[in-house]
């Protein structure tokens, strides 16, 4: 690669927008510009709902980032999140060209993989990732990389993410009218998971949970490929309103008695039940006491992660992976700093649990290290694996159309085999 690439991630949550801009190199992805915590307007929970309001708050994260990069943003990846996002898994086969000699080709890998992408899905949805899990030559499965191998089948096992086209035209559209063209949209799981799973978990078997301000995303990961994916409609918002409802409080001062709280939680399931746990000091927020129970805030918390960890284990269920995922749970996003996140994960889901921070990425690091930037740092590592095969653009997506080119869809691969 002569010189640095540019690229870019816009995360577009329900309640924040974060850019990310990095030089892109052959041996690292050195951030250079990033926009901090811009608050989300006109989206709600993952999908568009004033066009507006959402083009003026990405405007605003971008111009930060541009600020501080020092350069000028023509073409981003942009996450994509929202309970519309749905997965399957589909299997592709075709017969190897006869006049290669019987050795497979990256045409083969091509036309495989866009086989396994004729899959029947409602006019309204569009494919967002197909994703290769495994290939299979002549019966042999297992195989990662087919490419220079010999054989006359050539089967793939792939896992298809879609999405409801009108919300991703929506989303493209506000990210276009601020003078930004869309690369490519990648989902919010997927992004989080580049940024904060390592290849052990990933083959061992692991479920990433970004738990964000209106949606929690999910990707699983089995034998080292992505398996299933889903979001829930709910998020760490909700627990801000639990609590303002619960001490008849404004959602800000809820807000922040939440992450003064998240800061300071001792251990209150010690085993020492004599402990006494003091109040906790609310007068600065204008409630009418001055202080309320811990204990109290703590159960209002718990209650509400105990249902988002509870409908994952259902979706784990349906999904045929219970017991199946010995590397456990890895929890990101901003909700996942929440007060007591790791152990009510770990007594629902009954698998190991640890936070994701955001790695792999050098430069402006101390600006990114939190967890609620894991997508956006996500979304800069997945472009930088175009740039580093070499490819010039992946999947271009032009007037909210899916342009599936076999030329590019091997370089879209590259960046998911080992």
């Amino acid at each position: 690669m002569p010189k640095e690439r540019i690229i870019t991630g816009i995360d577009i949550g329900s309640t924040k927008i974060s850019t990310t801009v990095a030089a892109v190199s052959e041996s690292k992805v050195s951030v250079i510009g990033v926009s901090g915590v811009v608050e989300s307007k006109g989206v709600k929970l993952g999908n568009v709902n004033d066009i507006d309001s959402a083009v003026e708050a990405i405007s605003s994260s971008l111009e930060r980032a541009e600020r501080m990069a020092g350069v000028s943003v023509s073409s981003a990846f942009v996450t994509v999140n929202g309970s519309h996002i749905l997965t399957q898994n589909s299997h592709g086969v075709v017969a190897v060209n006869p006049h290669q000699n019987s050795d497979i080709s990256s045409d083969d890998v091509g036309r495989v993989t866009e086989a396994a992408q004729a899959v029947s899905i409602p006019s309204n949805r569009e494919i967002i990732h197909v994703l290769p899990r495994d290939f299979i030559v002549d019966g042999q499965t297992g195989i990662k990389d087919p490419i220079g191998m010999s054989g006359v089948r050539l089967e793939v096992e792939t896992n298809i993410i879609h999405g409801s086209s009108t919300a991703m035209k929506n989303l493209m559209k506000c990210v276009q009218q601020v003078g930004v063209t869309v690369e490519e949209l990648v989902y919010v799981g997927l992004a989080s998971a580049h940024a904060v799973l390592t290849d052990t978990e990933k083959e061992l078997g692991t479920v990433l949970v970004d738990i964000g301000g209106g949606t929690t995303s999910m990707i699983a990961y089995l034998d080292g490929s992505p398996i299933y994916s889903c979001v829930l409609p709910i998020g760490a918002r909700h627990v801000t309103n639990d609590i303002a409802i619960g001490l008849r409080a404004r959602l800000e001062d809820a807000e922040k008695i939440k992450l003064k709280l998240s800061l300071e939680r001792p251990d209150y399931l010690s085993s020492d039940k004599s402990r006494r746990i003091e109040d906790f000091d609310v007068a600065e927020f204008g409630l009418d006491t001055d202080s309320v129970p811990r204990r109290l805030l703590y159960e209002i918390i718990d209650a509400r992660l105990n249902e988002i960890f509870s409908l994952f284990a259902l979706e784990l269920k349906k999904a045929n992976l219970t017991g199946k995922l010995p590397a456990g749970v890895v929890i990101t996003g901003g909700g996942a700093l929440t007060s007591g996140v790791e152990k009510v994960a770990k007594n629902v889901l009954k698998m190991p649990v640890r936070i994701g921070y955001p790695k792999g990425v050098t430069g402006l690091i101390d600006e990114i290290q939190g967890p609620a930037f894991a997508a956006t740092v996500g979304a800069v590592l997945y472009g930088s694996g175009y740039v580093k095969s070499g490819a010039l653009l992946p999947f271009r997506k032009s007037q909210g159309k899916m342009n599936f080119k076999v030329s590019k869809l091997l370089d879209k691969l590259k960046s998911f085999l080992p």
